[in-house]
């Protein structure tokens, strides 16, 4: 029953939105978060160094497996979060551009995406819910970001910070895939398109990359489903997956391939090229991001149609 008691608190406490910010006056409380010199540190990451919080624009430290508040602010308009308290708890690296933590004051486990720029793109799932939230490289040297509450007790502790981290530039890698087959057109009784399909393109030395023919079996009707996913398509042989190093390219000539055939007719082929790589890397997309394009590959009154999607994972 306590530690029920105690979560309710806290979550009440911390979880207010952080544009709540109190008078002066109205700040009385500390809230109830460990400092960081009472945390074990970890091992470091190589994102340790000092960020703002986009969403209150206050500054933490992430520094051997936590991150503890650089610029004092106020939660739920009489709770003080402290210089030094801290707010990310086993922080840790779980791929290239990929870390995990545990987001005290929303009560979750936090999931950070680095981008090219350094940024960590954060999606906690918290005791209410999903949020999102982005760590933007800061200097550590700057003076504090007021929140015009004036020092309170504790602030002026000072607090370590290690440098910022510089920019990382990795290899962007992205897949793409054929995402989805679909029939449209103004004539669609008795049509079925049944065949296989495939992407290709070429690698900046010249060589053709091919991902595994896959099945497709698209029906035609004016009632009803008329399209077929492959989400199943995303991983493995049915995809192909690039790696494109800083400052360099070369990808080009995307193509989707396949042949078909329309109930009895005989069996046709095709070949269309798409723009997709150009629009990517035109784009810059994020991680996580994705871009679709939508092909019509066969058909006249009822067209055969595929979308290949292209999403950056790292």
């Amino acid at each position: 029953m306590r530690n029920t008691f105690k979560k309710s608190i806290l979550a009440a406490m911390l979880v207010a939105s952080p544009i709540a910010l109190a008078s002066p006056a109205q700040a009385q409380m500390a809230a109830m978060l460990p400092t960081a010199d009472s945390v074990e540190p970890a091992a470091a990451t190589d994102a340790d160094g000092t960020y703002v919080v986009s969403t209150i624009n206050k500054r933490i430290t992430i520094d051997r497996g936590r991150a503890y508040v650089v610029d004092p602010w106020t939660h739920a308009l009489i709770f003080r979060v402290k210089r030094g308290m801290v707010t990310l708890q086993n922080f840790r690296q779980t791929g290239p551009d990929e870390f995990e933590a545990d987001d005290l004051p929303m009560m979750g486990k936090v999931k950070f995406f680095r981008q090219p720029n350094g940024t960590l793109q954060g999606v906690v799932q918290g005791a209410f819910g999903e949020a999102k939230y982005a760590l933007v490289p800061a200097d550590a040297s700057t003076l504090p970001i007021d929140d015009g509450a004036g020092p309170g007790p504790g602030d002026d502790v000072p607090v370590g910070a290690p440098p910022p981290p510089d920019p990382v530039e990795r290899d962007q890698v992205y897949r793409l895939h054929v995402s989805a087959g679909e029939c449209e057109g103004s004539q669609l009784t008795r049509k079925r398109f049944r065949g296989q399909v495939l992407i290709a393109m070429t690698d900046p030395d010249g060589e053709k990359m091919v991902s595994k023919q896959r099945n497709f079996d698209v029906f035609c009707t004016r009632n009803g489903q008329r399209s077929q996913n492959y989400v199943y398509y995303s991983q493995g042989p049915g995809a192909l997956e690039i790696t494109v190093p800083p400052g360099s390219g070369g990808f080009s000539g995307l193509q989707i391939r396949g042949t078909y055939r329309n109930l009895a007719a005989p069996r046709s082929g095709f070949i269309k090229t798409s723009n997709l790589l150009d629009n990517a890397f035109g784009t810059g997309l994020d991680v996580n991001q994705s871009l679709r394009d939508d092909i019509q590959v066969a058909g006249n009154k009822a067209t055969l149609n595929f979308s290949i999607t292209m999403e950056r994972v790292q």
